[in-house]
This record gives structure tokens, sequence and C-alpha cells, in this order.
């Protein structure tokens, strides 16, 4: 009885759903020919269709309508854009000339150009004798605005001009179909392009193009060959002419159907041409007739279920071949479009309709959602059984339903078993806490990830283990006291190779690669936790560079390699850095029994023997900074052993210092001015001040010398004897110098007279620097003439650098300059050299004329400079002139001019020339 009763109850279920099927079926076969029309997708296929008829019977051009070209030729050709209007009326004079018909000119002349080029163009359009036209533009004012404005060209263009609207318009989907036969301008209807060369006297509405036209058969001619004269005059007379961009930097292009993307000027002929060729393309109302069609497919369907699925098929087939065919006919021969869209998907449902009259789809689609099912179940149970991650699927009890592999041999459990008894303990807890957390919260998923270590055998591997509790659905109420219902998954990732990896990358991030020691950043984050009492000390490798530059860059790797293993072995399980270059760092436990010297000392002794590199025994040597735990606090104590290692470099007699707070505050003050030495120079916090240098003959003023000060906004006035040496060092010099011997030219030009300025140049300026065209650079600003410039030059600025630097010295003589031998006798003072050098001033270092008078042997060295120079024809300038005495000696010697706090202190210009009575002239300083 019960089988009866639901053999029944399928029945009746199949049947109910046979009928629901059918007259849904039906239900869309009647409404798609009403609705259809507007749906994207049937108008989409319709167009489609149409395009694929077009290709199918292509037409040529009638040749009537010309393309003159602007392409890539014509624009290299003029070599600007836009073009000046000159050339469009040249381009319309050949035109007229070769006796075309009409011109239309598909260039936006909307904007004022040059009053000349507009004036050429109107003539031209004069002597068209109207038979030009100018397009004109319907846009929107604003992009959110539905109010539309005309641009057109400027009147001047228009009086002798007709003017054609030249709009393209887009369907929906960016493709031009159609075309407007014109609109109203100024009240008036005006017509298209298209209509106009199309020579219809209708101004409104719109057409559809026939893309059967090929554009290839249109005639196209370069604009560049037309403005040459070299297109034949029977190519183009009685023609119309479209003048147009091709160009593609242009980017005046649409996309159509069949052709892609074309110029937009052949848009305009192609819709020409339709006109031209009468192809008015038409279509009508398809509804009535795919209703009808609809009906009798149907009433088909219904009234012949005996008729084969095989015989529908083929029936079906006929139907499309024959429609098709007579569509393509009519769209080829009398310009009309039929849509099939519609009617093809309505056979498709009539299809399906039979399909169901003879089979229960409803039963068909119920199977084949169970077998989708079932399949996904297997397919489920194969992916956890075959994945290399460990995957576990369990239920509310905490019973393994499924689980891999993989997941079987790492937790050693089998399906069926609880999963407390076979887990890590971390995910014990981890899932003990999820289930807690969904008998709170039952209705959200609830997820946790981890990470725990187990061992196989000898070697310890590492996973990540991925817990998610979801809640699932339960049929009917759910028993008081009983667990809401869940699904878990455990996913066991192993990540060894991953945690490997990244323990690599800490290592790599905090030892030096070359020798395993601790890098700079991680000896320093050490260094800044240290607690206890300890040396720390900064080693570095003397000739380093000189080793590396004779044996090789591998044979520095080595030695560097050699010294952390002698480090390594004397100072094991203390902290060890390769720094930075040749530096390595120490940190040491402070005792009684080994106080800072004797710990210098073994440090020193560990590299009393050489070290052998490629079979040479190689000798080296180092120096030693180093720096008390209590000298600093943690944080600064690598810096203070640096300051060591730093004052160490600078002794001669003693490899090692120790910390001297002092030092590094000189240290540190050099640093300072170093970095705001550039800032300085920018912020023109340097000035220049000027010692008088004094005849002795007549006592008159000659020159002076310019001296640069630093007014620091810290600090104060800064000399020269200490920011000096630095600008030299950091290699600021260079600027340093340029920017004095351009003040100082500047201020000299102002000097009535001819009174010359004296510049001190760097030796490392006058190296590194081009410094022929800054002298050259700063005359010509200035305008102070090269025979009142002064180059003061040390001898270290030529000595060992061969004769470049005195083929410098030459060129600057030769141009005017004077150039100047300064503080002489305090250095080599070579009479070899002496006598090769191009010089034309000799002075006497200040040190020699403060201890000339009650020092004989002094004097007698001043007698034979003196000598000495006027013997080379060079003149003799003493500088440290303080006394009358000095004064009168010197005078007495031959000495030509002095200079010193007799006459003068370092002073501002005005000021000093105030004190010789020298005006300024006003002029020069504006």
């Amino acid at each position: 009885m019960r089988e009866r009763v639901k053999a029944a109850r399928d029945y009746l279920s199949s049947g109910i759903s046979t009928i629901m099927v059918r007259l849904f079926l039906i239900a869309v076969m009647l409404v798609l020919p009403v609705a259809g029309s507007s749906m994207s997708i049937i108008q989409g296929l319709n167009n489609s269709l149409f395009a694929k008829r077009f290709q199918w019977a292509p037409r040529s051009a009638t040749g009537n309508i010309v393309f003159v070209a602007i392409d890539k030729r014509s624009l290299d050709t003029v070599g600007t854009w836009p073009w000046p209007r000159s050339i469009y009326a040249t381009l319309l004079d050949k035109l007229i000339a070769s006796g075309v018909k009409d011109v239309f000119l598909d260039i936006d002349f909307s904007a004022v150009s040059k009053p000349q080029e507009d004036d050429l163009l109107a003539a031209a359009l004069e002597r068209s004798g109207g038979g030009v036209l100018l397009p004109v533009f319907r846009q929107q004012e604003a992009a959110s605005s539905s109010q539309t404005a005309v641009t057109r060209p400027i009147p001047q263009l228009l009086q002798n001009a007709w003017p054609a609207f030249a709009n393209v318009a887009l369907d929906a989907d960016g493709i031009v179909r159609q075309f407007d036969l014109g609109s109203r301008l100024d009240e008036n209807p005006t017509q298209s392009a298209a209509s106009a060369l199309g020579r219809i006297g209708s101004s409104s509405g719109s057409f559809l193009i026939d893309y059967s036209i090929r554009p290839d058969t249109v005639p196209t001619f370069s604009l560049s060959d037309v403005l040459n004269a070299t297109v034949p005059t029977n190519a183009i007379r009685d023609r119309s002419v479209v003048v147009g961009a091709s160009a593609a930097e242009l980017k005046d292009f649409f996309v159509v159907p069949v052709y892609g993307a074309i110029a937009g000027p052949l848009v305009h002929v192609l819709a020409t041409e339709t006109l031209l060729q009468n192809r008015f393309l038409k279509r009508f109302d398809q509804a009535p007739l795919e209703i009808l069609f609809a009906v009798l497919l149907i009433a088909g369907v219904i009234s012949g279920r005996s008729i084969g699925i095989v015989t529908m098929i083929a029936a079906g087939l006929t139907i499309v071949i024959t429609g098709e065919m007579g569509a393509f006919l009519l769209q080829s021969r009398y310009g009309i479009l039929v849509g099939t869209a519609v009617p093809w998907s309505t056979l498709v449902l009539a299809w399906m309709l039979a399909l169901n009259e003879r089979v229960d789809l409803g039963r068909i689609l119920v199977a084949i959602a169970n077998t989708e099912a079932r399949n996904t179940r297997r397919l489920m149970r194969r992916i956890i059984a075959d994945s290399s991650d460990g995957v576990v699927a369990f239920d509310s009890d905490l019973r393994i339903v499924e689980a891999s592999e993989s997941a079987k041999a790492l937790l050693r459990a089998e399906i069926g078993t609880s999963l407390l008894d076979s887990t890590d303990t971390t995910i014990i807890d981890i899932v003990r806490r999820l289930v807690s957390e969904h008998d709170a919260e039952p209705g959200k998923v609830h997820s946790a990830l981890i990470d725990f270590s187990g061992s196989r055998g000898s070697k310890v591997s590492h996973y990540e283990a991925a817990v998610t509790i979801s809640p699932i659905e339960q049929p009917g109420d759910r028993p008081r006291g009983l667990r809401w219902g869940f699904a878990g998954c455990l996913i066991i990732r192993d990540v060894t190779a991953r945690h490997d990896y990244e323990e690599r990358l800490k290592t790599l991030s905090e030892r030096d690669e070359l020798t395993g020691l601790l890098n700079r950043r991680e000896f320093a984050s050490q260094l800044s936790t240290l607690q206890c009492a300890a040396f720390v000390s900064v080693l570095d490798i003397e000739r380093f560079s000189s080793v590396c530059a004779t044996l090789g860059r591998d044979a520095g790797d080595e030695l560097l390699k050699a010294v952390a293993t002698r480090l390594g072995n004397a100072f094991a399980g203390d902290l060890l850095a390769k720094l930075d270059g040749d530096r390595f760092g120490i940190v040491t436990p402070v005792t009684d029994a080994h106080p800072m010297e004797d710990f210098a000392n073994a440090i020193l002794k560990l590299f009393e023997e050489p070290v052998y590199l490629h079979g040479s025994a190689v000798p080296i040597s180092v120096r030693l900074g180093i720096a008390q735990s209590d000298d600093a606090a943690p944080g600064t104590l690598l810096n203070a052993a640096e300051s060591a290692l730093d004052a160490a470099s600078a002794l001669s007699d003693r490899p090692w210092s120790s910390f001297d707070p002092q030092t590094a505050v000189r240290q540190a003050r050099s640093r300072r001015l170093e970095r705001d030495m550039r800032d300085a120079l920018r912020n023109r916090q340097f000035f220049l001040l000027f010692q008088p240098q004094i005849e002795f003959t007549s006592g008159r003023l000659v020159g002076a010398e310019a001296l640069i000060r630093w007014n620091h906004p810290e600090f104060g006035l800064i000399s020269p004897a200490e920011f000096i040496p630095i600008a030299e060092s950091s290699g600021l010099i260079c600027d340093i110098g340029r920017w004095t011997l351009f003040e100082a030219c500047a201020e000299a030009a102002a000097w009535t007279g001819e009174f010359g300025v004296a510049v001190n140049v760097s030796a490392i300026q006058f190296e590194r620097a081009d410094i022929e065209a800054d002298v050259r650079e700063a005359l010509s600003c200035s305008g102070l003439p090269s025979s009142r410039l002064c180059l003061e030059l040390t001898e270290s600025s030529f000595l060992g650098r061969g004769g470049s630097v005195i083929a410098k010295m030459r060129a600057l003589r030769e141009a005017g300059v004077v150039i100047a031998l300064d503080d002489f006798g305090t250095g080599y003072s070579s009479m070899g050299y002496l006598a090769d050098l191009p010089l034309d001033k000799l002075k006497i270092d200040q040190s020699f004329v403060r201890r000339m008078n009650g020092n004989p042997t002094v004097f007698e060295i001043v007698r034979a400079i003196i000598s000495l120079a006027h013997g080379l024809n060079l003149a003799v300038v003493a500088e440290g002139v303080e006394t009358e005495v000095e004064a009168e000696a010197l005078h007495c010697l031959g000495c030509e001019t002095g200079q010193g706090y007799l006459f003068g202190k370092p002073d501002e210009a005005f000021r000093m020339l105030s004190d010789w009575n020298v005006p300024i002239r006003l002029s020069a300083k504006v």
C-alpha cells in the first residue's frame, strides 16, 4: 500500500512539474517578441547579424567622394599642429584650380588664430565661390547638463562658406551605425555634411549607414601630395572632397561595424556614399510576425508530439537556414534589415518545449542535481584524501568524519575516532575554546590559527593549523539541553621549509654574510641592553684599501675572515661584530685583573703574526678605539668607541686610544659643522672681509685680500682655521671657493681705481673644480678686469700633481689673471719647482715677518726670499706686518707690498676703503 501511495505521489509530482515547465516556456515564447526588441542581448545579436550580412555582400564606393587625408606624412611635412590656416588656404586654391565640386573641411575653426592666417583662409574661401562646407558641432554645455551649444567657425570664415553639422552619433555600445541628416542652427534648418554632399534636400531625421560599402574603395590621397601637386588633376576633377584627419596622433577615430575603428572623416564619406547609392536602409515592426511565428511553433509542438526529436531538429534547422537566406537577400538587394534574433530564440524555446512534452524535465533536473551533489561529495572526499595538507573534518561530537592520509599519519588517528584522543594538546586546547565560543554564539563562524612543532625521528618539524567551526542547519526544533550542531574543519600545513627560511632571513638580517659576526645594527641593538661593566672597542685594519688594490678584492675578503677568526678564537662568548668596511666591534666584560691598557695590548698582540693570503705572508697592523661602559649611555657606547678610534687614527706614536669626552665633543662639533656647511652656503651665512695691501714706496693702497668668515646661527663666528679643513675633507671647499671667487670679484668691481683683489684657492679646489671656467664666469658676471684678480695658491696645490695643474696656472696667466705663491717658506720651498712655476707674486709667510727683527737668521732668510723672488722677476708681498720697524725693514730689503694689522685688520669692504679714502662706484654695486 505504501508503495502505491509513493508511486501515486511521484506521478502527481511529475505531472505538476511537466505542466509548470510547459506553461513557463509558452509564456516566455509569447512575451519575447514584445519585450525582446528592448533587450540589449537581442539588440547585440541582431547588430552582429546585420554586420555579417554587410560583410557577405560588399559594395564599392561610387568614386564621387574623394578623401584627402591629414596623415602622418602630412604632419611630418608641416611639422606643427594645429597647422597655420594659410596651409588650408593653399589647399583650397589647389583643389578649386583642379575643378572639384564641393569641399568639406572637417577641421575645427572655432578658435581665432593669427589675424594674417585667418585673413588668408577667408580670402581663399572667397575665391572658392561658396563651394566649401565648414563643420559645426552641437555639444552639451556640461557633462551633467541637458543644454546644448553649437560650436561654429569664426564669423570671418563663415562669410564665404556653408555651415554643415559634423556630429557623429554613437549607439549605446559606442559603435556608429547611423547618421543625422541635419539640425537647426540659429532656428534655421541646416544640413549635415553627408546630406549636403549627398545632395538631398532633407535636413531632419537620421539614416542608417550601409557598411557593405568598403572604405578601402574610397579614393584617398595624402594632403601633402595635393600640396605638392603630385595628385593627377583628373583624379579629383568634378568630385566632392572631404578633408580630415587620418593620423593616429590626432585621435579622430570611431568604431563602426565590420571594419572596426576608422577615421572620423571616413564616417562622413560612407554616410555620403550611402545616400549617393540610394541605400536607404529600412527597418519595420516585426513584433506581429514574431508573435504569429511563436503561436505557430507552440501549436506545432503540442500537436506534433508524435513527431521524432530528430525530425523536429531538422525542421528547425531548415527554418533557420531559409530565414537567414531570406534576411540576407532582403538586406543586400533591397536594404531591408530583418532582425532574426527573436525568432531563433523562440525556436530554441520551442525545442525545449518539445523536449518537455516527451521527457519530464523537472525530474531530469532533480536527478541531475542529485547526481551533482553525490559527485560533489565524492570529489570532496577525494580532495581531502589526496591533499598534501592534513585535512580533518569533525562533527558536533568532535568525532572525525573525514581525514586525509597525511592527517592520519600526523595525528595517528582514523575516521570515527575522537579528535581529542589523538591530537596535539595545543590543538585540543584551541578546539575546546572554539566549541565554548560556539556554545555562546551558535550563529557565528569561529576560527583560530596556531603554530606547533612535532618530531619526526631526530628532525623537528613545524606546523601551522587552522581550526574552523561553522554552524549547520538542523531540521525541526533543537531538544533542550543539546548543543547546536556544527561542522568543524582542521587543516594542518607543514611550514618547516618556511620556518627554516625565516630563520635564515633572521640570521642574514643580524649577521655579516662574509664573516658570520654580528652586523652593525644587531651589535648596536644588543649593546643598548648592556647591563654589566664592559670594554667596548672598535678595531680598524690599517692600509686595508692598499691590500685590496695590490692583491685584489678576494684577498681583502680573506683578510677580513682571518681577522674575524682571530677575534672569535680570542673572545669566544663575547659580542663580536663586523661593523662596516674593515671595522670590527668587540664587547668584553671589565675585570679588575685586566685594566684597559692590558686589554688593548692583548688585542694588538693578536695581529703581531702576519696573515697568509694566497700563499703569501701579509703583515697587518690595526688601530683600536676603546670606551668603557660607564663613559656613555649604552645606546651611545659604539659612537664613543668610534670617536676613540678616530683619535687613535690621528696619532702616529700610539696604535690605540681611549674615549676622551673633550675629543668627542670636538669631533661632534666638526660633524655638526660639516652637516651645517651646505645650508650655510645656501643661506648666505658666509661673508667676506678684506685686508688692505699697501705699497711700501708710496704708502698707498694697491689692493686687498678677500678673507672668508662664517657666522653660524648657533655657534656664532667660526674661524676659517676650523671650518676650512672640514670643508676640504668633505669636498665642499669647491663650492665655498667658487662662492668666494664670485663674491670677491663682484665686490672689487665696485672699487674705483685699479685696486686688485686677492682670493685664496684651495689645492683641492684647484685640482677638482674647473677653475678656469669659474674664473671666466666670475670676471664676466662682475665686469672686473682679469688683471685686477690675483689667485693665491699654496705649495700643496701643485706638489705631486704633475703638469696638469701647471697647465691650468699657465692658462689663467695667459687670460691676464695674477698668480701668487702663498705662505712661501712654510712648506717644501724647493727651488726646483719654483723655477718652473708660472708665477707673478710670492708671499712671505707672517711667521718669518714677526721673527725677523731680533733674529738675524730669520732676517737673512727673508732677505734671501726677496732676493730669490726678484731674481725670478716676481713681486713680493709680506704678510703679518704689525709694526713700523717691520715695515721699514721690509722696505729696505726691497719688498714691494705689505699686508698686516699695521695697515688694517680684515674688515668689510666699504669701511676698509673709507679708511684709505677710496670711494665706491655705486653703478658697479647696483
